[in-house]
């Protein structure tokens, strides 16, 4: 071993830089600042989104060229932040663009302190071409995985192998011109190794729907949609190639035959997340009662049975030990629902519902990139933000609320309707993503109690924004969690016997995840939780995610307000939904004041927006406080004070359950 011969104060000298280097690391990452030497490297691609949707030869170079920087993007940003996209807008502003600039700045927190941006710093390069991107991150990828336009359903199983295998996924297409010509067939092209193939090589479709599955020892499914992902199961699931944890829900290459209402909310985009996580990806039907329009003539269920083959493979990859995100949405406008008039009978919302409770009988939570704002892009380049350990907030206590004139000398709550205001949807981070430019800003923010329900998870795809949410807080925001905590679940289809899986109960996996997300964001409330078309959340699973969320929690359905008593002895408050308000002014007054009158007593009442801004919000409840004659009873309060006026309440009668008083 070479020994050290230096001068001992040298020596000194060196640990003291050492240390002192460290501790400006350590503060660095702190503060989130970029290490400054490091380029990253910016690449518009908005101009894919206009084409001549009538032209199949520009829908399908949209479709491709999409899909493959975003798989690069993937790959190249699955160890460290470098390639950023610009590409989304919503709420009025080019999205990715303005959290970039955001994050590229410093910013002044709560306290008025200077913080620097995550970015700030370092330095950014532009990309003008996808040649270029490809010159530029060459050794990211070893090759191309190949797949099949007429087996739409293999461009899923290609992102799969494509994470696992740092591939590059093409869809087969011989003309002159296609993707495929000029990076693989061509000899003037790049002729790009094709390591692995989902179609002949002479463009035949390798999954015909007849005989034995290919790969496999597996008779045919009948359905050249759904043979694939059986194909994935055996030779990338159950093999342990593919991370079970992360999962991709995003519509497959039947867009390209109806490439319905804006490009983005294709959700192209979105898939980079996954593929740095080298997880799996599919789409398929939650309904075993009807074939769906993409596939009409398999056989009864098949897409179901393919659907739960899936999550039952990942489940079993984790012993069922942990929660699975499942990234993404049900493409209702496209598939599985009566959308599209094409003879379906299921609605939108019961689709969704379907879908959430399948995941939840497997372990497995959305983070449910909804159209109309699902688009996201750059999750990839987000996850490497340097979260701090911990996000405080307030929360009040019985001291405030005497001081507030809020309890009575006996320490009930005084005579008043108190209104609380559940601010979601947000248990998707491209909702998040698309929304908070316009909503973060809102000059009415800061000015009345807002409740962001934004589920912690998000944090994962997310991490900059959400940090910079918390740094910026007023003293009148508060945060709790969405449907149902840290992802979106059905309780009841994760407690019990689970009528999907048979699976054994798995509540507590469930609880100890949100834990560990609850702790970092200082979390103890969930906002509301959605029991879907499953049964509906009965006390003794409440008190069991009460574990997780002590302070209190919002039932979807029940007309019940009460106690349970959590694992630690504590006694959380619930109280059901009252109702979604609807985004109009006078109808949303008029249903806060229809429920508002004396009754010798407090009243309790909760209230679900989805995707209100503060102004709108603030409107509402000045209409409520100006109406002469019930306005004054009316006290708008945050959650974390609803629930602990809601816990003295139930103490002062000495009640653990009464109906909701309305």
């Amino acid at each position: 071993m070479k020994r050290n011969t230096g001068h001992p104060g040298q020596i000194v000298s060196h640990l003291l830089l050492t240390v002192a280097l460290s501790l400006i690391s350590a503060i660095s990452q702190w503060l989130g600042a970029a290490e400054p030497e490091t380029p990253y490297y910016v690449y518009d691609i908005r101009s894919l989104q206009s084409f001549d949707r009538t032209d199949i030869d520009q829908t399908r170079r949209v479709w491709d060229e999409t899909l493959l920087i975003t798989t690069l993007q993937g790959l190249v940003n699955r160890d460290s932040a470098q390639l950023y996209l610009l590409y989304v807008s919503g709420f009025g502003h080019q999205t990715d663009e303005f959290w970039l600039e955001l994050f590229s700045r410093s910013f002044k927190d709560s306290s008025g302190d200077e913080r620097p941006g995550w970015l700030e710093g370092r330095e950014r390069k532009t990309i003008t071409s996808l040649d270029e991107a490809l010159d530029l991150f060459a050794s990211y990828y070893q090759g191309v995985v190949v797949y099949d336009e007429e087996a739409a359903s293999t461009v899923n199983v290609a992102l799969t192998i494509a994470g696992v295998e740092n591939l590059l996924p093409i869809r087969y297409d011989s003309h002159s011109g296609s993707l495929y010509d000029r990076l693989v067939s061509s000899p003037d092209g790049r002729r790009l190794v094709v390591k692995r193939r989902l179609v002949n090589e002479d463009g035949s479709s390798m999954f015909t729907g007849e005989g034995t599955i290919p790969g496999t020892t597996l008779p045919s499914t009948g359905s050249v949609k759904v043979d694939p992902y059986y194909w994935m199961i055996e030779n990338y699931i159950k093999t342990g190639l593919v991370n079970p944890l992360e999962g991709g829900y995003y519509i497959d290459a039947y867009w390209i035959k109806r490439p319905i209402g804006a490009t983005q909310n294709a959700c192209l985009t979105n898939r980079d997340f996954v593929v740095s996580r080298k997880g799996f990806f599919f789409d398929l039907s939650p309904w075993d009662d009807e074939a769906p329009n993409d596939d009409p003539g398999q056989k009864l269920g098949a897409d179901f049975e393919a659907f739960t083959a899936i999550a039952r493979s990942v489940y079993d990859a984790t012993e069922g030990k942990k929660m699975i995100r499942i990234a993404g949405f049900t493409p209702w406008d496209t598939k599985y629902t009566d959308h599209q008039n094409c003879g379906l009978k299921h609605g939108g919302v019961d689709t969704e519902w379907r879908h959430a409770e399948i995941l939840s009988n497997y372990n497995a939570y959305m983070d449910a990139d909804a159209l109309g704002c699902g688009a996201m892009a750059n999750a990839s380049f987000y996850q490497h933000f340097p979260l701090a350990d911990h996000y405080p907030q307030h929360k009040a206590t019985v001291e405030e609320l005497r001081v507030r004139g809020l309890l009575t000398e006996e320490g009930r709550p005084i005579n008043k309707t108190f209104v609380t205001i559940y601010s979601g949807d947000y248990d998707s981070a491209a909702w998040v993503y698309q929304s908070m430019p316009l909503f973060w800003e809102d000059s009415a923010r800061g000015s009345i109690p807002i409740n962001w329900a934004f589920n912690p998870n998000l944090a994962d795809r997310f991490a900059p924004g959400f940090d910079y949410m918390r740094r910026t807080q007023t003293d009148l925001d508060r945060f709790v969690s969405g449907d149902v905590g840290a992802g979106y679940v059905n309780p009841m289809a994760l407690a019990g016997a689970r009528n999907v899986s048979g699976l054994p109960d798995n509540l507590d996996v469930w609880v100890e995840h949100c834990k560990r997300y609850f702790a970092r964001w200082d979390l103890s409330a969930i906002g509301f939780i959605i029991d879907g078309c499953s049964q509906t959340s009965d006390r003794a699973t409440l008190a069991r995610l009460a574990d997780c969320a002590p302070d209190g929690m919002t039932t979807h359905r029940g007309g019940k307000m009460g106690v349970v008593q959590n694992s630690a002895g504590e006694m959380t408050p619930y109280r059901n939904m009252n109702y979604d308000l609807p985004a109009n002014l006078e109808q949303a007054s008029a249903i806060i004041l229809g429920d508002t009158r004396d009754q010798g007593e407090p009243i309790f009442n909760v209230y679900r927006t989805i995707l209100w801004s503060p102004s709108l919000l603030k409107e509402v409840m000045e209409r409520v406080k100006a109406d002469e004659a019930r306005g004054a009873r009316v006290e708008f309060v945050d959650m974390y004070t609803f629930w602990l006026l809601l816990k003295l309440e139930m103490a002062y009668i000495g009640e653990e359950e009464v109906d909701v008083r309305l």
